[in-house]
């Protein structure tokens, strides 16, 4: 295996926890229809649930985004590993770009949708 086919772990680490950052950010963008949605009418309990779902989906998201961080920074530059084959199971093209460590080519939010 080539050198140019690793990855070094610090790095990919801090791509995946930047990804989740944005997942993150999305998720508390819904914050407002939420708001919008029960100030119209008396939402049902399971809606409200469902609310507060989206809501810990948020939390989740910042954790494991944090998490990963701080992994980030403990992991030796040493350590690499091929994330080629992962990458290439991605079905979304500007996410594997971007895990791949192509920022030219990968907008972070370019608006387009990849339908399966």
């Amino acid at each position: 295996m080539s050198a140019s086919a690793l990855t070094p772990v610090p790095a990919l680490l801090e791509r995946l926890s930047a990804e989740l950052e944005d997942m993150a950010a999305a998720v508390n963008g819904l914050h407002p229809l939420a708001a919008n949605a029960t100030a119209t009418a008396t939402p049902d309990p399971d809606y409200l649930q469902a609310l507060q779902g989206i809501d810990h989906i948020e939390q989740k998201l910042c954790a494991l985004a944090g998490f990963l961080a701080d992994l980030a920074t403990t992991a030796s530059p040493d350590w690499q590993l091929d994330a080629h084959p992962a990458l290439a199971a991605l079905t979304l093209s500007d996410l594997a770009a971007r895990l791949a460590g192509d920022t030219v080519h990968a907008p972070r939010h370019d608006g387009d949708c990849e339908l399966f």
